[in-house]
């Protein structure tokens, strides 16, 4: 909140500059839509792509950006923006387009948390530790029969659970598919489960799953932000094609035509009739899907279910999820507590830890899959000791590597290439990000090398911690993909190169340390992973220095003045 308090005390260059807002723009178009809601398509010169689709914002006009029209950014180009706001602007132009702080998300999950302490149920006991961990008695379905035996194991102790199930799912072992399984053994059973994770992609993955496996899935979010194979599944989407479509399209048609008092009354016929087939779609819906951001925010119109299913739970900070025990009376919450938390600006150590791992601190039972599908023998290795030991590949994955194409590279299907004594040091920008310049020399080499040998660019992802670190790799490879640690959890490729970055003569490593960032940044990996750090800044953590030693133990040990 300090933060848009701020913003809105700049002018409009600096918050342009600031890449939180877009102007001058000049409306090219209006366009009314469904539910009353108008598409504005504006034009202006040298626009930057700071907004996000699906971003809520403020188009007014430059004199006074924030006084306007509220709507959310549905996308752009160098010259255009298209918005959705809630009524047509009126005035004169230029235009501006700024980024709307909305609390409603927070106001919703503070009243959550004050209900919480107010009004007792076996649910909030057993979360608020009123009531000790319990083991659930598994309850085994026939919608589980084609899981392996750990996820089937895992699904049915889940399932038995009569408040709180959860489901420990490491990398690549399958969760999605368990997590949809279970949706269909719940809806057989009787009843209409919610699907939930914090990400638009997390549930996307998991209503096609469950919509795969037969069930009618109703997806609830902004459309900007649901994926585009998801898109049929959406609420809008079903209701502008289904049994009401035609009455809707008839009232358009007849807007379009109208005066402007006869308008009005057209439009709160549409809005009428766009209210009845949400209903009957959301009462006939076995299945509805949506984000905990969009539970907080257009949760109202929901009827309350007894189970929810919530994916990526690990990275759930806990108030988006008292939201939801103060709606339901069972939530099955499956995650990975050895991969990162929760993404918070906040230090409170509170925020920074799931309920999912705060849960199994408390001795909550906690099955896990043991059978992972993405990475082959090789990488497995590195991350199994993370889970005791516990995690192995399957056959079909295990001897899954790339073939020697481009030594010294995929000769090994793990590599470490040490820039230790190499003078390849950290720099430190303005902005506190670091990077190294030194590092990203060899990521460069290393990439050339692959596509020399005949791999592919779409098999090549790089990863680094730091931002300012990605900035200067997607200027040299602007055709591989890329990411932070960060945005890269939840993703998979074939070869994965990590810069570590860090390099210096104090050992400081920030929190390139935390053991959940190398598990993650290992196990994105299919087919081959490539690091490229110091050794002697890396080493002084032992997770790292585990790693180097079980790399060179594997033969994939690499001194960057061997090139």
């Amino acid at each position: 909140m300090r933060e848009d308090a701020v913003l809105r005390g700049q002018p409009l260059a600096s918050r342009v500059a600031a890449g939180a807002a877009l102007g001058p723009l000049d409306i090219v178009t209006t366009e009314h839509r469904s539910r009353g809601r108008v598409n504005v398509l504006l034009r202006g010169k040298n626009l930057h792509d700071g907004l996000s689709p699906g971003e809520p914002v403020v188009l007014g006009p430059v004199g006074r950006p924030d006084v306007g029209v509220a709507g959310r950014f549905e996308g752009g180009d160098q010259g255009t923006v298209e918005l959705r706001v809630d009524a047509a602007p009126e005035g004169k132009g230029p235009w501006a387009v700024v980024k709307r702080l909305d609390l409603s998300s927070l106001e919703a999950q503070r009243s959550a948390l004050i209900r919480a302490a107010t009004k007792s149920t076996p649910l909030r006991s057993l979360l608020l530790g009123h009531e000790a961990p319990y083991r659930p008695d598994p309850l085994d379905h026939p919608a589980l029969r084609d899981l392996d035996p750990s996820q089937r194991v895992a699904a049915a102790a889940a399932l038995g659970a009569t408040e709180i199930g959860l489901v420990h799912g490491p990398p690549g072992t399958g969760k999605t598919q368990v997590l949809a399984g279970m949706l269909v053994a719940l809806v057989d059973m009787g009843e209409r489960p919610w699907a939930l994770a914090e990400s638009n992609a997390a549930v996307d993955q998991l209503a096609l799953r469950a919509s795969a496996a037969g069930l009618d899935v109703v997806r609830i979010g902004v459309s900007a932000r649901v994926g585009t194979a998801a898109l049929p599944l959406t609420l809008e989407h079903r209701i502008l094609n289904g049994a009401r479509a035609g009455v809707l399209q008839t009232l358009r048609r007849e807007r379009s035509r109208a005066s402007d008092d006869e308008a009005r009354e057209i439009e709160a016929a549409i809005r009428e009739e766009w209210q009845a087939a949400k209903r009957e779609i959301l009462e006939n819906a076995q299945v509805v899907a949506l984000t905990l951001g969009s539970l907080a925010t257009r949760g109202a119109e929901l009827v309350n279910p007894r189970t929810a299913v919530v994916d990526e739970a690990s990275q759930v900070w806990e108030p988006a999820l008292w939201l939801l025990a103060n709606r339901v009376k069972r939530m099955i919450l499956a995650g990975d507590p050895h991969q990162l938390g929760p993404v918070v600006k906040s230090q409170h150590p509170a925020l920074e830890r799931s309920l999912l791992a705060r849960l199994v601190d408390e001795g909550f039972h906690f099955p896990m899959l043991a059978t992972q599908y993405r990475m082959c023998q090789a990488i497995n290795d590195l991350v199994s000791p993370t889970y005791s030991g516990a995690l192995y590949p399957h056959a079909s994955v295990a001897g899954r590597t790339l073939t020697a194409l481009a030594p010294p590279w995929t000769d090994s299907p793990v590599r470490f290439l040490d820039t230790a004594g190499m003078g390849h040091e950290e720099v430190r920008e303005d902005s506190g990000s670091l990077y190294n310049p030194g590092e990203l020399d060899l990521v460069t080499r290393i990439v050339e090398d692959l596509l020399a040998g005949g791999v592919s660019s779409s098999s090549i992802a790089i990863v680094t911690p730091y931002s300012a670190q990605l900035a200067r790799i997607r200027e040299r490879h602007p055709g591989i993909e890329s990411g932070t640690v960060n945005a890269f959890q939840g993703r998979e490729q074939d070869v994965v190169i990590a810069s570590f970055v860090r390099s210096n003569d104090i050992a400081e490593l920030g929190f390139v340390s935390d053991p959940r960032r190398l598990n993650v940044t290992i196990s994105r990996a299919r087919r081959l992973f490539v690091g490229v750090g110091d050794a002697g800044t890396l080493g002084t953590s032992r997770v790292y220095q585990e790693m180097i030693d079980r790399i060179a133990a594997a033969g994939g040990y690499l001194s960057g003045w061997e090139l």
